[in-house]
């Protein structure tokens, strides 16, 4: 496979051998070791012998698990604070209930659109978004302040 964004032959070799990148991915990588690199000198090498990446031999599952690493080391404060946001989301979620909030906090506004079959559904989400009025305002506070 040829690479337009990643130079190293190590971070090739790499990929090669563990992940699957999109061309964006491709890019992402690239970038993050470039930096990395150029800004603290620590290598690719260096980078996964600190980090103590251990790979399953599930090339899509490994690419997951090494971007989320990369973004966590690169963004941590937004890593913490997309954390949070997922962790209010999940708790509000629901049966038929879906939470929205805007691509890496960038917006104002908390979306929540639920699926209503029957007249019961009605009662049942009024009910939920009740009981789960704090960590909406809790979310919806989060995604205003970015985390």
């Amino acid at each position: 496979m040829e690479y337009k964004f990643i130079e190293d032959k190590g971070i090739i070799e790499f990929a090669e051998k563990h992940l699957h990148l999109s061309y964006s991915a491709e890019k992402e990588v690239g970038e993050f070791f470039k930096e990395l690199k150029n800004i603290k000198g620590i290598n690719f090498l260096e980078f996964i012998e600190k980090m103590e990446i251990e790979l399953n031999n599930n090339r899509k599952h490994d690419t997951m698990k090494f971007l989320k690493i990369i973004r966590e080391y690169r963004n941590p404060v937004m890593t913490k604070a997309m954390n949070k946001v997922k962790g209010l989301s999940n708790s509000i979620k629901n049966k038929g209930l879906v939470v929205g909030v805007p691509k890496n906090l960038e917006g104002d506004t908390l979306t929540l659109t639920w699926t209503i079959k029957s007249a019961e559904d009605v009662e049942k989400i009024v009910s939920h978004l009740e009981k789960k009025k704090e960590d909406i305002k809790s979310l919806i506070t989060t995604i205003k302040c970015g985390g």
